[in-house]
């Protein structure tokens, strides 16, 4: 009995569905289970008998008046059983609870064989999928099982808001089988999907349609309003492969075809994904879309990845698919890896090429290839050495204005870490050799060390902070970097950028990315952190840092760095983050960060950011709010303050029961000075089965900070 109900794998529609834990839950008052749980004998050679009038006859019993029979496979209770020791079979009328290690049901008659079972006029649940329905009839002959008439809902027990129907459906578990003839999915009593006859595997995947998606978008050729519709089908082709045919309805643009095949090996998978539009309604031309992906591995040691990258265009993810108009470029690469962790050694080859898809924009370098070794030394006591030589071809689209060539580097880095309970030590020397053979025949190179030590105390002590007892951590910290003066104003820049000035940044001694500008320094940064943590939680309450680095030789004039502090603020329901860089020289902040929250749940919650790069003042408002129990809306607002233009607004409003859901949410993005991209998606749910767009959920989610955007 324990496999004969597998109504769990009847999922005519399906797509991935995201689990995830939600403080949230819509309210739902229907009973959890067909009847109180009831536990199996621990005597698997017995049975529990019990009933209020029982009568022998030879081997057969006739028990009546809250019969019941509990054995170690299932528990049996009627108002009336008749046992039949020789055949070990029970024959139950009235009132009917039956009950296994998988499904629990209740019936007007049954039949309980060991190899053959019928039960009529059925009401069944899983509590483990949650799957519940009725059927007229449950026939187990030990081979297969078949329901006649049955309905079946993942809403909870009592609630039929959807159901899917079929006049019969049977299940070989021998052959891995599932029929459903006549199927019917049904919303809240109106038939929305029909299927006459359908196949699946009771074990793994399975073919079948998936549910569409609607959107709705802002032609950005003419400005006028059209719709999109996604109609997907899967083919599992094999137990390590499938493949996803889409029909992309584009009403101002035509018909598109996408399709992604997929295929596992013994030692990686392989990713093929193509768009084609034969010919553009309004442009006239063909449209396509490739992207392909390969994971391999060749040994336990060495991987292969590719990734090939290519659009027609730079308008089709705005104009054909609606998706993926945030991309600037597409990146191609190969990346041949190898690591040998008992011998600290990896070594990689790297090429990779650029298309660019995005407005306004420029190229940047691409590295083809690029050769990587390191090698790591571990000695006693916490010191290590690491060595590494990478040589790296830089090209560029724009070659006339932009350097190219081979750079190649080779550092050694000495360390160590001591550390105690009330002290860090972390000394640290590198040297290196950097060469540049250009390809306009030149030759340059520089040669270079640096020095530092980062150090450590550690105090803490109890306290009480809003009148809860906490430990207070106190961390005072100095460093010391020293890295000489040279001159690289004839050296190429093709991958370094200034960092961003942050607490542990300003801590390294470094102010650039990359390899081609390593700047002076003579430092002492001297920094301060403290936390105030929740003795009984382990819950961080309050977190404050602040540093700055005095230059022994003065940097353009300034003898001292500006000032980088930091505070997180935990108060229950209530989060404050703030973070800011003090221009001590002017007397003035330079930039910050500032985010303000409450957040009660994941459907009730507000926050408010402002912020200065330096560059541009922005500020956001982001929240959701329950309007009812079962209605809540959101949006997300990020709006530049330096020229009074949002740069994105999210809004929407969702309907969400215990067992479906509908959501719309319209995205507006600005994506060149004067225009904007602006779709409205549509989202439809039934809870444990499939979702209309399961894309929405994760640009929600990106969109809007502390948003649980996952109605399944």
């Amino acid at each position: 009995m324990r496999k004969q109900l597998a109504l769990s794998t009847i999922i005519l529609l399906s797509s991935i569905v995201n689990a995830q834990e939600q403080d949230y839950v819509v309210s739902c008052s229907a009973k959890s289970l067909l009847f109180p749980k009831q536990v199996l004998s621990k005597d698997a050679k017995n049975l529990d008998i019990s009933a209020d009038h029982s009568e022998v006859a030879g081997d057969n019993y006739l028990l009546t008046g809250n019969a019941v029979i509990n054995s170690a496979e299932y528990y049996l209770a009627a108002d009336k059983i008749n046992l039949q020791k020789a055949t070990k079979t029970s024959k139950a009328h009235g009132n009917i609870k039956f009950q296994n290690a998988g499904i629990m049901l209740t019936s007007d008659s049954a039949v309980v064989k060991k190899q053959d079972s019928t039960f009529k006029q059925v009401k069944f649940h899983y509590p483990e999928s949650k799957i519940n329905g009725q059927a007229q009839k449950i026939v187990n002959n030990g081979k297969e099982q078949t329901f006649d008439s049955v309905s079946y809902t993942l809403c909870p027990v009592g609630n039929t808001d959807w159901v899917m129907k079929a006049a019969k459906i049977t299940l070989n578990s021998k052959a891995n089988k599932g029929i459903a003839e006549n199927v019917t999915i049904e919303l809240m009593g109106v038939p929305i999907f029909y299927y006459p006859h359908y196949e699946w595997k009771l074990k793994g995947r399975s073919s079948g349609s998936l549910a569409p998606t609607l959107t709705t978008f802002d032609d950005s050729h003419n400005d006028k309003n059209g719709y999109q519709i996604r109609i997907p089908y899967y083919f599992n082709i094999a137990p390590d492969r499938d493949f996803l045919l889409t029909l992309n309805h584009v009403s101002t643009r035509g018909e598109a075809i996408e399709g992604k095949y997929r295929q596992l090996f013994d030692n990686g998978r392989i990713e093929i994904e193509g768009h084609y539009l034969n010919k553009d309604k309004i442009s006239k031309q063909k449209r396509w879309y490739v992207d392909s992906k390969l994971d391999l591995s060749l040994n336990d040691k060495t991987a292969l990845n590719i990734i090939s990258k290519r659009v027609s265009d730079k308008q089709y993810f705005k104009e054909i698919s609606h998706d993926n108009t945030r991309e600037t470029s597409l990146i191609s690469s190969v990346d041949l890896a190898y690591k040998n962790k008992e011998n600290n050694l990896s070594a990689s080859i790297f090429a990779e090429s650029e298309q660019l898809v995005g407005h306004n924009n420029d190229a940047e370098y691409t590295r083809a290839p690029e050769v990587f070794i390191h090698k790591k030394v571990v000695g006693l006591n916490g010191r290590e050495v690491n060595f590494s030589i990478v040589s790296t071809q830089f090209k560029h689209k724009t070659k006339g204005t932009n350097e190219t060539g081979t750079r190649t580097h080779a550092q050694a880095t000495f360390t160590r870490d001591i550390k105690t309970s009330a002290y860090s030590l972390q000394p640290k020397f590198e040297i290196s050799k950097t060469k540049y053979a250009m390809d306009d025949k030149t030759k340059k190179d520089r040669s270079i060390y640096s020095f530092g030590i980062d150090s450590k105390l550690f105090f803490e002590r109890d306290t009480r902070l809003f009148g809860t007892g906490v430990t207070q951590t106190l961390t005072p910290r100095l460093a010391y970097n020293y890295t000489p003066y040279k001159n690289q104003n004839a050296l190429p820049d093709f991958d370094s950028e200034k960092m961003s000035n942050t607490y542990e940044n300003l801590f390294s001694g470094k102010k650039y990315t990359g390899l081609d500008k390593i700047s002076k320094a003579n430092d002492i940064t001297f920094g301060l952190e403290s936390d105030f943590i929740d003795q009984k939680t382990g819950e961080t309450y309050l977190a404050l840092k602040i540093a700055q680095a005095h230059y022994l030789d003065k940097k353009a004039g300034k003898n001292y760095s500006n000032i980088i502090a930091g505070a997180d603020l935990t108060m229950g329901k209530f989060t404050f983050n703030n973070a800011l860089e003090y221009d001590t020289q002017l007397s003035e902040v330079a930039k910050h960060h500032s985010a303000l929250s409450y957040v009660s749940n994941a459907r009730k919650f507000i926050t408010l950011t402002q912020g200065d790069d330096g560059e541009q003042r922005s500020a956001g408002l982001y929240g959701a709010y329950p309007i009812t129990q079962k209605v809540h809306a959101f949006a997300g607002i990020n709006r530049s303050l330096s020229d009074s233009i949002n740069n994105k607004k999210t809004i929407g409003v969702a309907y969400e029961s215990c067992c479906w859901a509908i959501r719309v949410a319209q995205l507006k993005e600005i994506t060149s000075n004067s225009k904007f991209d602006n779709v409205v998606k549509f989202e439809f749910v039934l809870k444990g089965l499939a979702s209309s767009n399961s894309s929405l959920t994760a640009r929600l989610e990106e969109d809007i900070p502390n948003y649980l955007s996952y109605l399944e």
